[in-house]
């Protein structure tokens, strides 16, 4: 069992996973690129009991196109989003890419809703292509 950390821009939120992500994929959906200010998201998916964080956070919920609650989470000081969670995967914390400390871990295996992608963005053929979201 491996464990990496995190953190916002500032430093006043922190966290712990004690696990390693169960997969990591980049999101191109529109929700995730207005909610990041970026052309795609970089989501690590784990266990909530393998989640540890200190620091305050807030949040922000709305209605995923599935009709799911997504909550992102995100520091009072510097605004960085750190983490999210979503009413369709109980259990499951959603970290965001740019706040892990250990980059070598971030290794996603698929791009999601490319459909949605901004035109100009590189896509890796190495990585498995969903227009949408897949099933599984």
């Amino acid at each position: 069992m491996s464990i990496f950390t995190g953190s916002c821009l500032c430093g006043s939120v922190n966290y712990k996973s004690n696990s390693d992500p169960l997969v990591i994929q980049n999101c191109h959906c529109d929700q995730c690129k207005k909610a990041t200010g970026s052309v795609y998201l970089t989501n690590l998916f784990i266990k909530e009991e393998n989640f540890e964080i200190t620091g305050e956070v807030n949040n922000y919920t709305h209605l995923s196109d599935a009709g799911n609650n997504m909550t992102k989470y995100f520091c009072p000081k510097c605004g960085s989003q750190v983490f999210g969670k979503n009413s369709g995967r109980p259990g499951i914390i959603t970290i965001r890419a740019g706040t892990v400390n250990e980059k070598d871990i971030i290794k996603p295996i698929r791009n999601l809703f490319l459909k949605s992608k901004v035109p100009s963005t590189p896509i890796s053929s190495n990585l498995e292509a969903c227009e949408g979201m897949p099933l599984n």
